[in-house]
């Protein structure tokens, strides 16, 4: 999963402890949760007192949270302890989006999380197909469609604007695509 779990919607809390809930039953080697954007902004806040994050969604998910009778910051670590891209044999999967030429190993956080147009409309590809969140497609070809180009699939349909939430099914070669709906929309 590309990242973006909390801030993106009215249930941030009962998200964080799904995933969480994911990768207990099943396995850090199989549920294997990016951080996104979103996640890094909770930290800033959490570790800094960093204000983008309550206008970024912050103060809904801390509400959201408190709500429920926990609190967002029993989730530093949790959300510390994401990676900021992963890697299999076909694919590089990412946040925002990785410079091209550097390695993955030298990549930037503030690059894998808020990467965008330079990275999507950037015609230079990499050996393996990125697959990025972060920009909804309806940015970039406004349809709530997956966006798939040379060397990159964008994932994110922007679901929390109205559009759709997408997955890919990645099997022997073939990519599926799953959509569920925004049931606010």
């Amino acid at each position: 999963m590309l990242g973006d779990y909390i801030d993106r919607g009215p249930d941030s809390y009962r998200t964080s402890r799904r995933l969480i809930e994911l990768q207990e039953t099943f396995g850090k080697q199989r549920v294997i949760l990016l951080r996104g954007n979103h996640e890094q902004m909770a930290i800033d806040y959490l570790q800094h007192g960093d204000s983008i994050f309550l206008y970024n969604g912050g103060k809904v998910t801390l509400a959201d949270f408190s709500k429920n009778g926990d609190a967002l910051a029993n989730y530093l670590d949790f959300f510390k302890q994401l990676p900021t891209f992963f890697e299999d044999k076909q694919f590089i999967y990412v946040h925002g989006g990785i410079r091209h030429g550097v390695k993955l190993s030298k990549q930037d956080d503030q690059d894998l999380l808020w990467l965008r147009e330079e990275f999507y409309l950037n015609p230079a590809v990499e050996d393996k197909t990125v697959i990025f969140g972060h920009t909804p497609t309806l940015n970039i070809t406004g349809e709530p469609y997956p966006f798939f180009a040379p060397g990159r699939i964008g994932l994110d349909t922007g679901c929390v604007f109205g559009g759709r939430l997408s997955a890919l099914e990645l099997n022997k070669g073939v990519v599926t695509v799953h959509q569920v709906r925004n049931r606010a929309a």
